[in-house]
């Protein structure tokens, strides 16, 4: 009687044959990807982008130590108890505002906010510790505004430390220093208004006054400056299309394409930005050819987009543009943009996106 053969040992034995395919199969996908985003990078160049002059630093484009940002904006966010010894490596004014940070999570809001303003005052400059000011503000009044419609308040007023803030801070921090970085949030404090009070009385003086702030620091001394032309790009971007608006007749229907374009091309030559900030600026410009009126070149744009980064609520944000009907586009757009106004738990004035 023959016995018939056990299959086990040749299973077994294919086990690791399939399991290097997969791996393999794995690996090449994954080079595919890098490769798409790459070959999305490398094409913007044939896409109407401006030029960029061979002598730009990173620094005068404002794009120089984004790792070091990164670093300082994680630790500056960590829990930290008042009795806790601060992290060896940061600056006092880095340790002011991280205190400063903890002292608001705990309620201790006026001392908080004082301890950040002392941080900023001695480092005006840095982007980081002045964007942790804003974004601490910010949700404070949100909580505060928030509330204040639970409890059916009709007109709620700040207290006095959160009255006319960041706003008043950052008027009084230009005054004194007058740099690139303070006038820039300065004009991204009247942006935080105009998401805070969205109705049009308020949203458009807001943004004209923003949009002349950052005209100030770009059109003088820093026309490079990769920050400022992002905020003013945004704010092109956002403003209704059927609406007059105060300055619609000195601005192009191309201003956020203009803008946002430079920021591309400026990120390009320096192969600087995360992936997702690479894909959100592409996903911008594509949404500015749609005011612009040139349908097919946003196409274009939103598929270097899709391209750059898979993080899921940016390919789904694509995939929506994507889905958009040629008649309707404008008027999709706008209800887009105005959701992503409305977020305010990531309020689009965080400037942590340049870093992360």
């Amino acid at each position: 009687m023959n016995a018939t053969a056990d299959p086990t040992p040749t299973v077994r034995a294919n086990l690791p044959e399939q399991g290097k395919r997969n791996r393999k199969i794995w690996w090449v996908l994954g080079v595919l990807i890098v490769a798409l985003g790459l070959f999305a990078w490398l094409r913007v160049g044939v896409l109407d982008l401006p030029s960029v002059s061979s002598g730009l630093t990173r620094s005068a484009a404002g794009l120089a130590g984004l790792e070091e940002m990164k670093k300082l904006d994680t630790a500056i966010w960590s829990v930290m108890a008042s009795n806790t010894a601060p992290v060896s490596y940061l600056s006092e004014a880095a340790i002011l505002v991280q205190r400063g940070i903890a002292e608001s999570q705990n309620g201790n809001t006026v001392t908080g906010l004082e301890n950040m303003r002392q941080g900023i005052r001695q480092e005006p400059k840095n982007l980081v510790l002045a964007n942790a000011y804003r974004m601490v503000v910010f949700k404070l009044r949100r909580d505060f505004l928030a509330a204040s419609r639970r409890e059916s308040i009709a007109t709620p007023e700040f207290s006095p430390e959160l009255n006319r803030q960041p706003i008043a801070f950052f008027e009084d921090l230009d005054r004194q220093h007058h740099t690139r970085e303070t006038k820039l949030n300065l004009a991204l404090a009247w942006v935080d208004e105009m998401l805070l009070f969205p109705a049009l009385e308020i949203k458009a003086p807001c943004s004209v006054q923003s949009v002349d702030l950052l005209t100030e620091v770009i059109g003088k001394e820093h026309p490079d400056y990769v920050p400022a032309l992002f905020a003013r790009g945004l704010n092109h971007l956002h403003r209704p299309a059927r609406l007059v608006w105060p300055e619609s007749k000195r601005t192009s229907k191309e201003a956020a394409v203009r803008d946002l374009g430079k920021c591309v091309a400026i990120g390009r030559h320096f192969d600087a930005g995360s992936a997702r900030l690479q894909a959100t600026l592409a996903l911008c410009v594509g949404d500015g050819y749609v005011k612009a009126g040139r349908l097919s070149v946003a196409h274009s744009w939103w598929q270097i987009a899709q391209n750059l980064c898979r993080e899921p609520d940016l390919q789904t944000a694509i995939r929506r543009r994507f889905a958009w009907q040629n008649e309707e586009v404008l008027d999709r757009l706008e209800e887009e943009l105005d959701r992503s106004r409305s977020e305010l738990a990531r309020p689009m004035t965080d400037m942590a996106l340049m870093w992360n």
